[in-house]
């Protein structure tokens, strides 16, 4: 069967096709196409949203371990500060040092304390130039009082030498250095200052 193309129904038969397919790709190109993108780019967002959703959500379950952690934190600093006078207390602390020697036994030749020197950002360390004399037992009786005591105090350089004395037979030279806070080097610093009573 042939088909007359001049039969006005077959022309218009064949206008509406391609009156079709112009609407169709006019669609496409101005329509579903864009859709498409921004379906795309709405997929892309709620993926991300998604994730960061995620993140949130861990973040929340780990709440009670990081105040765990804040507490602990918490804790060492304030024991830090128990350890670490200010340099307001350091007459205090020099006094506790030549007080253990006293109850140790030894007699202090040298007891010379030295400028303050800046340790870390928020410490300083004052050495302490010592020189004592006594028997084993008084030298090692001082030596752990020192340790002991209820700041951060750490002889180095230590020079054991005989004496020449029947009852003080041993000659201890060493530098013992008295950790302290920087007066004004931190807020921190500043804080404990006024929070903490000297010992």
């Amino acid at each position: 069967m042939s088909i007359d193309i001049k039969d006005p129904k077959i022309q218009v038969t064949i206008g509406l096709i391609l009156f079709g397919l112009i609407i169709a790709g006019l669609f496409f190109k101005f329509s579903y196409q864009p859709s498409q993108k921004r379906i795309q780019e709405l997929s892309v967002q709620e993926a991300k949203q998604r994730q960061e959703l995620e993140q949130v959500r861990a973040a929340v379950a780990r709440l009670p371990e990081l105040e765990e952690q804040y507490k602990a934190l918490e804790k060492k600093w304030g024991q830090a500060q128990e350890l670490l006078p200010t340099d307001s207390e350091i007459p205090s602390l020099l006094k506790k040092i030549t007080n253990a020697g006293i109850e140790s036994g030894v007699r202090f030749l040298v007891f010379k304390p030295g400028k303050l020197a800046s340790a870390t950002q928020l410490s300083a360390a004052i050495p302490v130039a010592m020189s004592v004399i006594g028997n084993f037992d008084q030298i090692t009786t001082f030596m752990a009082k020192l340790g002991n005591l209820s700041r951060i105090v750490i002889s180095s350089q230590i020079k054991i030498n005989p004496n020449n004395d029947p009852i003080r037979t041993i000659k201890a030279d060493f530098t013992a250095n008295a950790y302290v806070f920087k007066s004004g080097g931190d807020q921190a610093s500043a804080k404990a200052k006024t929070s903490r009573k000297p010992r």
